[in-house]
């Protein structure tokens, strides 16, 4: 048996362990056994075409972009999302990002997972979007690096959580109408060796998609520095 397979039956033992002195709720409905457990997760609503092609939200018709795209097209080269920003999924994502329930990115994490063969593109290395590193020290954790890990992981992916970081501490962008949010992010991010973005085909992992802006963002000093393609995926699309 190798080190690696030791060390995580080891972890699988002392999960196992915990969960039986310590069974986990769900945070959703209270019920004892999973902390998102399988009749709450069935009230996911899943992203299903139409969609515009480029930034991923849902259309009334099979035309291939949004209005908004046709007007201001993205920098990436596209968006999507695993499932709505709908029913229990707002509340779960609050309580991963607000109330120290980080142990939701793996079930919300596998939700990505199970999505992705319907949304995937050909990428190289997978980015998650940063915090900045104050607001991460206060929070203790990065969300979306939390996503890509599980999301990585089952997928065999490659990830990389030194290349972009946001070297402006901006306001939240709850409230802020698609304008404001432009402006709030605008030269929010750089990029640490670029070498290693160079020519390649980038994926963006965030929690929420509302206008895109944030991975806009993202996306702009990503190609700057060499990248040849940014996609992004996130967990849910808000309308």
């Amino acid at each position: 048996m190798s080190l690696l397979s030791w060390r995580s039956q080891v972890r699988n033992v002392k999960s196992h362990l915990v969960n039986l002195v310590f069974p986990p709720v769900c945070v959703c409905c209270r019920k004892v056994g999973a902390i998102l457990c399988q009749d709450c997760l069935e009230q996911v609503k899943w992203m299903e075409e139409p969609i515009c092609q480029s930034c991923g939200c849902t259309v009334l018709n099979s035309s291939r972009l949004c209005s908004n795209c046709l007007k201001r097209p993205l920098p990436l080269n596209q968006i999507r999302a695993a499932v709505l920003f709908d029913t229990i999924i707002p509340d779960t994502i609050h309580q991963m990002k607000y109330r120290n329930a980080f142990a939701l990115a793996e079930p919300l994490g596998m939700l990505m997972v199970n999505a992705w063969s319907k949304w995937q593109t050909h990428i190289d290395m997978v980015i998650p979007v940063p915090l900045h590193a104050q607001r991460q020290k206060k929070r203790g954790y990065n969300q979306s690096a939390l996503l890509v890990n599980t999301f990585c992981q089952e997928l065999s992916l490659v990830s990389n959580q030194q290349i972009l970081f946001r070297t402006r501490k901006t306001p939240p962008q709850v409230g802020l109408n698609a304008k404001e949010r432009r402006t709030n992010v605008t030269g929010a991010f750089s990029v640490q060796n670029p070498h290693l973005v160079k020519g390649g085909n980038i994926l963006l992992v965030d929690d929420v998609c509302t206008t895109g802006a944030t991975l806009m963002a993202a996306a702009e000093v990503l190609l700057a520095a060499g990248a040849n393609t940014v996609s992004a995926y996130c967990l849910a699309r808000a309308m």
